[in-house]
């Protein structure tokens, strides 16, 4: 099915492709002097996120920017394109034993330019930080045709002021991504994965808190409720589950097995199990945001973060409805999604609740997906407070004619 790079029903005028980044740079300086709001667009992966535009005129696609500009594999260190999807980037660094630890859904299809201008994460975040935290330098376009270069190529940099990551997370509303330099991860010589049930929600959050703090660290703990776990195991039975994943030495692994299984038992397991297609199941849980969006595209998806010792309180309040949504999260950062099935005859009134109930509990909302037909009354971001002046003045100073990705960022940004 051909790409119609349409975002809530508004479609664009102009689609450019261009060759390389120094062609890009020269086409968005273009659209900035005849004020033709851009879109920029990777693999469209994660377009559902954020407001819809409050214009939309051309979209500016990173396809061919997807190349491994430098790769040194005996540093660590690698600079790819923003094009790259991140299989491509997986197959490349797997010749060498390496990996970055983005698990996000569609990789086939998700390019690292759109993962980190939106901010995304998957469960190996809980070993290996944020993106941003890996990430040594990058290089965007600016609406007045420059690029520039922010960050270095080692993994020690001088102090100062991060301009690289301040891309991050920014929705493309202050350059457009072209290329980024990493600190790479040697894969673990060995891996064992395991997952146990529960009867009781308490139960299982007070595990995850075992699990984190066990001798051998894992690299990803989830917790799911039943209706989701039937995406990743079919057969699972139980209320609700903890997954973990390890990684290390033959021997390590051997003693994980053990520590995980005694961890989930003091916590009143109903039963411990051993992952056989390891790769199978994290890829399944690494898609897990898009299954439930793709499922349930009616539903109304929620991302919901709290400080982690407010994980059970969070999952509480959610839980308080008469028709529960299906919850999956990051447990040990307290990272949770929910998709609320049934619609709502306010749905913005719904969010502004769930969002002060969250709010008590130092977190906050971001809602990643909602019917088009509710979408267009729902802020999807938290009012961000005093910083969000900073961010006006960041917006000004990059963007001062407003065409990079207008009105889909926090506050209208």
């Amino acid at each position: 099915m051909p790409l119609t790079f349409a975002l809530d029903g508004i479609s664009p005028q102009r689609i450019y492709t261009p060759p390389d980044a120094n062609e890009l740079a020269q086409v968005l300086a273009q659209c900035n002097a005849e004020k033709c709001a851009v879109v920029p667009w990777g693999g469209g992966t994660l377009q559902h996120l954020g407001n819809a535009p409050s214009q939309y005129n051309a979209v500016l696609q990173t396809t061919n920017l997807n190349q491994v500009i430098e790769y040194a594999y005996d540093d660590l260190t690698a600079t790819f394109g923003a094009g790259m999807t991140l299989a491509e980037i997986e197959r490349v660094l797997s010749e060498h034993g390496q990996f970055l630890p983005l698990d996000v859904p569609h990789p086939e299809r998700a390019t690292i330019g759109g993962v980190l201008a939106t901010g995304m994460n998957g469960a190996l975040r809980l070993r290996y930080g944020p993106a941003r935290d890996y990430m040594l330098g990058n290089r965007f376009a600016t609406v007045d045709g420059q690029l520039i270069k922010a960050g270095s190529k080692v993994v020690k940099n001088v102090a100062g002021y991060e301009l690289h990551k301040v891309q991050v997370g920014a929705f493309g509303t202050l350059g457009i991504l072209t290329e980024a330099t990493f600190k790479l991860f040697p894969k673990p010589p060995a891996e064992i994965s395991m997952w146990a049930s529960f009867d009781e929600l308490s139960d299982a959050c007070a595990a995850v808190g075992q699990i984190w703090n066990l001798s051998t660290p894992p690299l990803a703990i989830e917790l799911l409720d039943t209706a989701t776990m039937k995406f990743v195991e079919p057969n699972a039975r139980g209320a609700y589950f903890v997954l973990a994943r390890f990684g290390g030495s033959k021997a390590t692994m051997a003693a994980a097995r053990d520590f995980f299984s005694n961890a989930a038992n003091e916590k009143n397991a109903r039963s411990v199990n051993v992952i056989d297609d390891t790769q199978k199941f994290w890829r399944a849980i690494a898609d897990l945001p898009a299954t439930l969006r793709e499922h349930f595209s009616d539903a109304l998806l929620v991302r919901v973060s709290v400080p982690p010792k407010e994980l059970p309180s969070a999952l509480r309040v959610l839980m308080d409805f008469p028709s529960p949504p299906r919850i999956f999260s990051h447990a040990a950062v307290a990272s949770i999604y929910a998709s609320f099935q049934d619609a709502y005859a306010s749905p913005e009134t719904f969010v502004a609740q769930l969002r002060a109930r969250v709010h008590e509990l130092h977190g906050h909302i971001i809602v990643e997906h909602a019917a088009s037909t509710l979408k267009k009354n729902l802020n999807a971001w938290n009012d961000v407070g005093a910083s969000f002046k900073l961010m006006q003045a960041l917006k000004r100073k990059f963007d001062p004619n407003n065409i990079l990705n207008p009105g889909r960022f926090v506050g209208g940004i």
